[in-house]
Parts: C-alpha cells; sequence; structure tokens
C-alpha cells in the first residue's frame, strides 16, 4: 500500500500561496532597458518615454501614458529589475572610481620616489599624506556633546572666559 504524501504548497507571508514569478514581457523588457538606459546620454528614459518607446501609445493621451507608465514602473517584476540594473551601475561606478584612486596613489608613490626634482617628490609625499587612508593633513575638529541646559552652558563659559582673562 502506498503511502499518501503530505499536501504541501509554497505560501507567501501573507498566508495565501505563492504565485510563480514569471519572465517579463518583451515589451515590458523594452521598457525595463528604456528606462535603464535607453536615452540618447545613456542615462535613461523618464517613465513615459520609455512607455513610449516600448508600447503603441500614438493614440493615447499625455495623461493616459503617464499613468499606464507609472502603473508599469510598479509592477514588481518590472521594479524589480529596475533596482537591479540600477545596482550593478553604481557597482560599476564605484568599482571604476575605486581602481582609478588606487592608480593615482600608485603613480604618487612612483613620483615621490623617482621624480626629477625634490620639489617634486615633496609634492607628491604631500598629496599621499592627504589621502583619505592616511590622513595626515585632515584638520580634525573635536565635538563634545554635553547635556547642559542654556543658564549652565552660559556659566561654565563666564568661568572659563574669567580664567583666560586672569591667565593672560
Amino acid at each position: 500500500m502506498r503511502e499518501k504524501k503530505p499536501d504541501l504548497r509554497l505560501v507567501a507571508g501573507d498566508g495565501k500561496p505563492a504565485k510563480k514569478k514569471r519572465p517579463l514581457t518583451a515589451k515590458q523588457e523594452r521598457f525595463v532597458q528604456a528606462l535603464v538606459k535607453g536615452g540618447p546620454d545613456g542615462k535613461g528614459m523618464s517613465q513615459a518615454d520609455a512607455y513610449r518607446s516600448a508600447y503603441s501609445a500614438d493614440r493615447m493621451s499625455s495623461h493616459a501614458v503617464h499613468c499606464e507608465a507609472s502603473l508599469l514602473a510598479a509592477h514588481p517584476e518590472v521594479a524589480a529589475r529596475v533596482a537591479l540594473h540600477r545596482q550593478a551601475v553604481e557597482r560599476s561606478a564605484l568599482t571604476h572610481s575605486l581602481t582609478r584612486r588606487r592608480w593615482i596613489v600608485e603613480r604618487l608613490e612612483h613620483e615621490a620616489e623617482h621624480a626629477q626634482s625634490d620639489a617634486g617628490r615633496v609634492r607628491a609625499l604631500e598629496l599621499l599624506g592627504k589621502v583619505t587612508e592616511v590622513a595626515l593633513f585632515t584638520d580634525r575638529v573635536e565635538q563634545i556633546d554635553s547635556e547642559l541646559s542654556p543658564d549652565q552652558l552660559r556659566d561654565e563659559l563666564q568661568q572659563r572666559l574669567l580664567k583666560l582673562v586672569d591667565d593672560g
């Protein structure tokens, strides 16, 4: 005799059966691509322009295009895809800036060791000292947060001023 298998199903956090994720349609994908990088400058289009480029919107009013574009951009799968693209662009920009920073520091180190003049070496060392990790020439301001009342603060300032006058 066969044992009966339990009836298992995947449910969402609200207790309802979870829906299977469907891939984006070709038009939705074109919309996402236009949003992310479809403009002439490579920065992406507005939602309405992206909608017009992906869908037949010739007979639609401007208001209808804006409404449909907004609804489409709010679609969970579309929004997730746009977010993934934007995160990838941010990661790429960060990687590029870190690579450039590393190259500049390496060039400054080379100049500090091999510059033709003493002034060149000193300038390279000075710039290296200003690098965030070194922070040799960074002014630091110490800020102390205190829970003094305005009256207590005034009294403390008066005492310090009197002390400075007496010492001077």
